[in-house]
């Protein structure tokens, strides 16, 4: 008897993609975006936090984790004001790592996105974020209930950090 030959639909591979960000409000951010821009089945990215202390330490940190996993593409959401320099941005390039940078900080980012005066420094920004919105970044909630998609797809075209963002996660 003659075996007969089954057609099993051809799956496709799904791309996968490591988004590193500095911090906790970073992780949180990032996973936000991916709730609302990446579509199920398409993409896989695994968002990470590398826990502060610098952009050297975001960069050497997501490479360490590209190589724990044979990710597709990589990126990394780091704050410029803190071990970051044209040096960093060069082992960036040579690690295949896109890197976004929030200047100073990831606060400033969203206080332009919600068209809102920009302090100067780092520790001013965090101050006026958590005044303007009544939590500080890392809130989950804070960032569902004036983040939506439609705030962002406003904004993006118009700020190059949240464009390029946008981007990796759609592509």
């Amino acid at each position: 008897m003659a075996q007969r030959k089954v057609d099993h639909p051809v799956r496709q591979q799904r791309r996968t993609a490591l988004l590193v960000g500095e911090g906790l409000a970073e992780q949180t951010f990032l996973n936000h975006l991916k709730s609302l821009y990446v579509v199920r089945g398409h993409k896989q990215v695994t968002v990470k936090n590398a826990k502060g202390k610098g952009g050297a330490h975001v960069l050497d940190y997501t490479r360490r984790q590209g190589l724990q996993a044979a990710f597709d593409e990589k990126a990394a959401l780091l704050d410029t004001d803190t071990d970051w320099d044209d040096k960093q941005r060069a082992l960036a390039r040579e690690w295949g790592i896109e890197v976004i940078e929030a200047q100073p900080c990831l606060e400033a980012l969203l206080l332009r996105i919600a068209g809102q005066r920009v302090p100067h420094g780092t520790e001013a920004c965090k101050k006026a974020f958590a005044k303007m919105f009544g939590a500080p970044a890392h809130e989950a909630t804070v960032l569902q209930r004036h983040f939506t998609r439609a705030v962002l797809d406003k904004a993006g075209p118009t700020m190059p950090a949240l464009d390029q963002l946008m981007q990796f996660l759609l592509r």
